[in-house]
């Protein structure tokens, strides 16, 4: 699932758990940019956490755990710009 379609769909169960209340254009803006943070702080942690069992796997074969790690953080980087995008 696309981040953004991830981010409006959050944004709508909310929409929805709020059902009694309007929310403003700005209130939306709000919402999305809170939402957008939580991703990039998820896929900031869960990276981590992925660099360090590519690290401990993968010890003796240390330059196979540095080229992982090299495509790893690259994907991430692309990730992390899509989610900023969204803002």
């Amino acid at each position: 699932m696309a981040l953004e379609e991830t981010a409006q769909k959050a944004l709508q169960r909310i929409e929805d758990a709020l059902g009694d209340y309007d929310l403003s254009d700005d209130d939306r803006k709000h919402i999305l940019k809170i939402i957008n943070k939580s991703l990039i702080r998820t896929v900031e942690h869960t990276s981590e956490a992925a660099r360090e069992a590519t690290v401990q796997c993968c010890g003796p074969e240390a330059d196979l755990a540095h080229k992982i790690q090299e495509e790893y953080e690259r994907k991430i980087r692309v990730l992390i710009s899509n989610l900023q995008a969204l803002r």
